[in-house]
């Protein structure tokens, strides 16, 4: 089954995984009057630090605190187990996509891809 919001994780095989993944994704493009480019944008003007770190054609790949992390577990419903493999998967991914440090010149966080709409 084809699901395009499994589009920046590529390398995600495990059924678990993707539908943990894939749940995650769904959250975000749940929000109540937001779309995944508004909450990117929102996150950039409303933290401290802009949490962008880079963007390609399919994700936007961030550096998170880890209360947006908190947010997204509770939204979703994840057991802390679960809430540690996606963050594993996210942390790999984003490793694979842009290298292996989630920082940037604007200060670091937990790595966090959103597959664009």
């Amino acid at each position: 089954m084809a699901d395009d919001t499994l589009a920046a994780f590529p390398d995600v095989d495990d059924e678990d995984d993707r539908e943990l993944v894939a749940r995650h994704q769904r959250a975000v493009r749940d929000l109540d009057g937001v779309t995944v480019d508004g909450l990117v944008y929102e996150y950039r003007t409303q933290f401290h630090r802009d949490p962008l770190v880079t963007q390609n054609e399919t994700a936007y790949f961030l550096a998170v605190r880890s209360h947006v992390w908190d947010e997204f577990a509770e939204r979703t419903d994840l057991s802390d187990e679960e809430l540690a493999r996606l963050k594993e998967l996210h942390a790999e991914q984003f490793a694979a996509s842009v290298g292996g440090q989630s920082g940037n010149d604007r200060g670091s966080g937990e790595p966090m891809v959103l597959t664009k709409e």
